[in-house]
């Protein structure tokens, strides 16, 4: 199976391609991590992943290459996910994405569910005036 990894230029391809491939290889599992693929060496079955432009400074020819890249991968119907987040959070993000567009490996690249936000009383009281305060005061600040 393939690994798929596009983006516009400055948007940590070959970085995340990089680590991608190593954690793979350690966890035992045999994808091919292609950085930068021609849309034409794409198959239905492959992993794509396209790499967020939350780096830096996004230039105006990145958001129109970025642009170019989705309008692209939609036009030949590939399914792709996008890959946000620095560093170790992009690598868990990028192993999260490709759990879920192929869910034979889910088990070997499981990550943990993120914690619950609220654990207060109101979670579940189904109160509609203490909903409505809630709120209120919400649309106050």
């Amino acid at each position: 199976m393939k690994v798929a990894i596009v983006g516009a230029p400055h948007t940590g391809k070959t970085e995340l391609a990089q680590a991608l491939s190593t954690q793979l290889n350690a966890r035992g599992l045999l994808f091919e991590v292609v950085d930068a693929a021609p849309l034409a060496d794409i198959a239905s079955t492959d992993v794509v992943l396209l790499c967020g432009l939350d780096l830096g400074h996004t230039t105006g020819a990145q958001a129109h290459m970025d642009h170019t890249i989705r309008d692209a991968l939609q036009r030949a119907s590939l399914r792709f996910q996008v890959v946000y987040g620095r560093g170790f959070q992009r690598l868990d993000n990028a192993l999260f994405c490709i759990a879920r567009q192929a869910p034979q490996w889910a088990q070997q690249l499981e990550r943990p569910e993120p914690p619950t936000r609220w654990l207060g009383p109101c979670d579940s009281c189904s109160d509609g005036d203490c909903e409505h305060r809630l709120f209120t005061d919400l649309m106050k600040t």
